[in-house]
Parts: structure tokens; sequence; C-alpha cells
């Protein structure tokens, strides 16, 4: 259940009484009033905060939220991982949390909660993650960041909580010794990467995925990158026979795909492959990097191929 109420951005939020003082207008000698004085008002040195919108939670009462499509479930062999904000004191806290990611939407909320409260963000994608939480009234900040080394089999999480007069940091895990995730054969895993911004509403999704073709199960490790080498979705996974894990941008972004495989000499072969902006279009299209049987990679593209007008909206001008 979500309750939301009105706070202020600072302190108690009371608004401060505007004083005012009486200056005379006569010689000053005896501070009599002469008949003409004046009543002037003083600047209040603490002017009233603006108020915050945030989301109520009760005394033992535990609110979740998801971020992100998957692959990571609360009940599979790749678990989510858990951002928590935790109120073990016996006074309110007030908290913005704000959880961003490379491509897609993340989570910006402020949350009001009672003792004993808590409000989990649950990361369902393999990425990177950086998570700031503010307190309201002090205005202090924490920092953290999750990636994607953090998901596996464990249960793990990252907790904030009002510590001495700021926000401490917490974390934990299992601890369970955990293996590649396995994805079985003609089985497909699929993230949505990007905030769906295409530029109009003719524009596809590119699809950029990971196969195995072949007749043995391989372990890959992989990595969605943006530009600045950020981790969008990542991982290590055991692909068998025929199956497949990738991503649907639907975003219109630069994106890399940099795949790696090992041999059983522990050779490891290599393969980047590149989705530029230009690639979104009217199209039906998708990047595919099979693993092949000789070790190695091949990567393709496919298309509709259909011709979509100009790329660009036209400058119009009137003579």
């Amino acid at each position: 259940m979500q309750r939301r109420t009105l706070l202020a951005a600072a302190g108690t939020g009371l608004a401060a009484a505007l004083t005012g003082c009486t200056a005379s207008a006569g010689d000053g000698s005896d501070g009599s009033d002469d008949g003409n004085s004046t009543t002037e008002s003083t600047p209040d040195p603490t002017p009233t905060p603006e108020p915050v919108e945030a989301v109520s939670v009760a005394t033992g009462e535990r609110l979740t939220t998801v971020v992100g499509d998957g692959p990571a479930s609360d009940d599979g062999a790749l678990k989510p991982h858990h951002v928590r904000l935790e109120n073990p004191t016996d006074e309110p806290w007030t908290a913005r949390i704000d959880v961003s990611r490379p491509l897609g939407a993340g989570h910006v909320e402020t949350y009001e909660l009672a003792r004993d409260a808590t409000m989990t963000v649950s990361l369902r994608v393999p990425a990177d993650y950086d998570v700031t939480v503010t307190d309201i009234d002090s205005d202090a900040a924490a920092t953290d960041s999750v990636g994607p080394d953090d998901f596996d089999c464990n249960r793990s999480w990252t907790a904030f909580s009002p510590g001495d007069g700021g926000v401490s940091v917490s974390g934990g895990s299992t601890r369970m010794a955990c293996g590649p995730r396995v994805v079985a054969a003609d089985d497909a895993v699929t993230v949505a990467l990007g905030d769906g911004s295409l530029p109009t509403e003719a524009t596809k999704p590119h699809g950029l995925a990971v196969s195995n073709p072949t007749d043995a199960a391989e372990v890959v490790e992989f990595a969605y990158e943006t530009p600045a080498g950020a981790v969008a979705f990542g991982g290590t996974y055991r692909l068998e026979p025929g199956a497949r894990v990738g991503a649907s941008l639907t975003e219109a972004r630069e994106v890399t795909l940099r795949v790696a495989r090992r041999s059983e000499s522990g050779e490891e072969a290599t393969e980047t492959v590149t989705v530029e902006q230009s690639q979104f279009d009217c199209n039906a299209s998708s990047t595919t990097v099979s693993l092949t049987d000789d070790g190695g990679f091949e990567s393709r593209t496919l298309s509709t191929l259909m011709f979509c007008g100009d790329a660009e909206p036209k400058n119009e001008s009137s003579t």
C-alpha cells in the first residue's frame, strides 16, 4: 500500500513568524513619537522550505519496486540485486533514492519511512548501476555502485539507513558458490535496453544477441556497452545447443556487444560488434553473434531493407 504525504524539504517545515520594528522619526533624544512613525518588515532569515511529496511506508511495512524486465528473478538460478532503504530508528526517516543505469529507466522517488519500515528496489538486469540516497532533513548523501558481478545465484543486497547525522551503507549476500547461468536448449533470454525513445512511431527496435547453433554447450562472457564503457547488460552464461541470449534495443544509441569464449586448451576467442544509430529505422533488423564449431564466432545482420524515407525531417521555409 502506498500513501503520499507532503513533507518539508529540510527541518521541521514550520514557517517562521515575520517580525517587524518601529522606527521613530523624532530627534532621537527621548524616543518620542512625532506621529510620523513607520513600520518596516525584516526579512525572515530562515525561509520556509519547499514541500516535498513522499511515499509513506508504515511501521513494519515492506514495499518493493522492480527495475528492468529480467532475466534475474527471485526464484530463479540468477537472483536480482536488491537496493534497500531501511529505518531501524524510532524516528521517521525521509530519504530520496536515485537508481540509474546506462540504458533504460531507473528509479527516483522520495520515501518517508516509519520505524522498522523497508523500501526495496529490485534490480533485474545484470548491469552497471549508480545509487545515491539523500537524507531530506540533513541533505547528507551516500552513493554506491552495483555491477554485473553482483548478480548470481545468491540473494544479495545493498542497504541504506540513517546514522550519525548522515546516511550509512551496508551490504550482504548469502555467499553460495555459483556457476554460470544455464540457458536451456532452444531457449531464448531477451531483455529490453533503452528508454523507448525511438525517433518516430515507425522506427523499430534493433535486436542484438548471442546464439549457440552448435551441437555442444558453451560458456560465454558478454557485455553490452555504451560508448563510455558502461555495461548495460552482461554476465557469464552457459548456452546449451540452440540457446540464445540477447537484447532488444529500444533507444537509438550506439551499443557495442563484446563476446568471449574459451576453448578446452585455454585459448580465448573474442568478437566485437557495434550497432550504430543509423541502423534504427522503419526496418525490422537484428544482429546475431553465433558460436561456430571451430571455437570462433560469426556475426550477421538481417533487415527487411524497406525504404524508410528521409532520416531527418526537412526544414521548410516560406517566401
